[in-house]
């Protein structure tokens, strides 16, 4: 995991930095990420549409993944090479990852 900052009074800063960013697209089949970054241990993901998640190697979701509702921000820790696969709950939308730093 990523080193915290402190504050003056030595209490940690939740903080972290955003790195590479990707796009992906929530449809009816799986959409799998680009690897994470060899020092990528969180990911921070939002979707623009309901949707289920996998994480993995070669992830491919189905409706019986980790549900994440629309415009609700979420935190993973990965393993960095892995990626994240999404398929639509509802209606097609874009899943946005940030790998943070």
């Amino acid at each position: 995991m990523p080193l915290l900052p402190t504050d003056d009074y030595g209490h940690h800063i939740q903080a972290l930095r955003p790195g590479t960013a990707q796009a992906v697209a929530i449809a009816a089949t799986s959409t799998a990420s680009a690897p994470f970054g060899a020092t990528t241990t969180v990911v921070r993901a939002v979707a623009t549409a309901p949707c289920f998640l996998v994480l993995g190697r070669s992830p491919v979701a189905t409706q019986a993944g980790h549900y994440l509702p629309a415009d609700a921000p979420e935190y993973f820790r990965v393993v960095p090479g892995e990626s994240l696969a999404a398929i639509r709950a509802t209606g097609d939308g874009t899943l946005h990852l940030s790998e943070m730093l």
